[in-house]
């Protein structure tokens, strides 16, 4: 008889660690993850089985970055058509969103938690990523039946290297206590101090000692791990404004036509110390930030000629080798950041998050991060003063506290 090749059977089973996360989601920033994860399997001899949180198997063979295929640059993402755009014009709607995952609850999630078999496993680890973040209660409701599954046939689970947003619903925060909770759950690492401050508020002091502060586990990947060299370029990594409207409307960013004058005034700026023609907006993969980051160099080429974007991020490998090839980079989304601090290229960051600033500050980088609170009273002069004189983050010390932190989830 033939057996899935991610559902082990008997003893061989028995011994291996289930890791359950974000594995195949178009985001690259969790196919980061999953790398930074196997290779701290692959070191720490862990035996370990990948299934994705939504029930899917991630593609073997990704834990090596090859050479990235070439990119094409300058290229118009593609436009979305109307049913996809009315789709996320509904998705705007919260009550749907909740209603969505109550359904999902009771009948999508159960089936995928039973799915991933966890009797068959020695413990389930679930992680990294933002995966307390309340979402609409999609995330902590999918723990919560991972985690009746391992209540039900006794399996240990530990939550590694997990964040969590800004705000949770009321019931989030019950349903993300009652996981925390849970007697089979033996340990939450969160990756940032905020994650952590957020979960341990929710949960019973009984339950307290469970909740670790801990870093992001994509941190531990190195230049080793990658097939590229620095080159000349700097890199400038787009937030479209729509995303800020979502999650923080107050930014100064939100608003698209200022979104647009300060990239202006940066590029102009930085352009005046490096040329135009050293300059790359990039998109960290998503499809508003493709849209965003072309729209810009649309604006802007003309203006400032040899300047170019890239649109063509689909895999962690491509962002990695993009980023690594820079000389500096300044960036919004946190898995750019956290790619570049990986991979010693010199990086600025800009609150719009918690964990972004929190990443800085624990990397020992705090100057290289402008806050939220104070991010009008920096003019571009000072931001590409600022990323100029900046040297790759020493990470040493903080891959030694990961690796710490992962022998704790793992340990049986």
């Amino acid at each position: 008889m033939s057996h899935s090749p991610h559902a082990p059977q008997n003893g061989k089973a028995m011994k291996q660690t289930l890791f359950i996360g974000e594995y195949a989601s178009r985001n690259v920033g969790d196919g980061i993850i999953k790398l930074a994860i196997e290779k701290l399997c692959r070191e720490q001899g862990v035996a370990a089985t990948f299934r994705d949180f939504y029930g899917g198997a991630p593609a073997a063979g990704a834990a090596q970055p090859g050479p990235a295929q070439p990119q094409a640059a300058n290229s118009a993402p593609p436009k979305p058509s109307w049913p996809q755009r009315l789709w996320r014009s509904v998705l705007r709607i919260g009550w749907v969103n909740y209603a969505i995952a109550l359904l999902c609850y009771v009948t999508r999630y159960r089936r995928i938690a039973a799915g991933y078999h966890v009797a068959r496993y020695q413990q389930v680890v679930i992680g990294g990523g933002n995966l307390l973040m309340d979402n609409y209660l999609n995330f902590p409701l999918l723990i919560l039946r991972i985690v009746q599954q391992c209540e039900r046939h006794g399996v240990p689970v530990k939550l590694f290297s997990v964040g969590a947003g800004k705000h949770y619903s009321w019931l989030g925060r019950k349903i993300t206590a009652r996981v925390v909770q849970s007697k089979a759950v033996q340990c939450a690492a969160c990756r940032d101090a905020n994650s952590h401050d957020l979960i341990k508020s929710m949960v019973a002091p009984s339950a307290q000692h469970k909740i670790l502060c801990s870093v992001d586990s994509g941190l531990y990947l190195s230049r080793d791990d990658v097939n590229t060299a620095a080159g000349n370029t700097v890199g400038l990594g787009v937030i479209a404004p729509s995303v800020l409207q979502a999650v923080i409307p107050e930014h100064p960013m939100a608003d698209p036509r200022h979104a647009l004058q300060w990239w202006d005034a940066l590029i102009g700026e930085l352009a005046q110390h490096v040329g135009a023609a050293h300059i790359e907006l990039i998109s960290n993969g998503s499809g508003v930030d493709n849209v965003f980051a072309y729209a810009i160099w649309q604006a802007l080429s003309p203006k400032y000629p040899g300047l170019s974007v890239c649109t063509s991020i689909t895999t962690p490998t491509e962002l990695l080798q993009r980023v690594g090839s820079y000389k500096a980079l300044a960036a919004y989304r946190m898995h750019a950041t956290v790619s570049a601090m990986a991979l010693d290229v010199p990086v600025v960051g800009f609150e719009w998050d918690p964990k972004v600033l929190q990443l800085f500050t624990y990397c020992g980088k705090r100057e290289a991060c402008i806050p939220l609170a104070e991010f009008t009273q920096h003019p571009v002069r000072d931001i590409v003063a600022l990323l100029l004189r900046q040297t790759p983050t020493q990470l040493a010390p903080v891959r030694l506290g990961l690796e710490r932190d992962f022998r704790h989830a793992t340990h049986v």
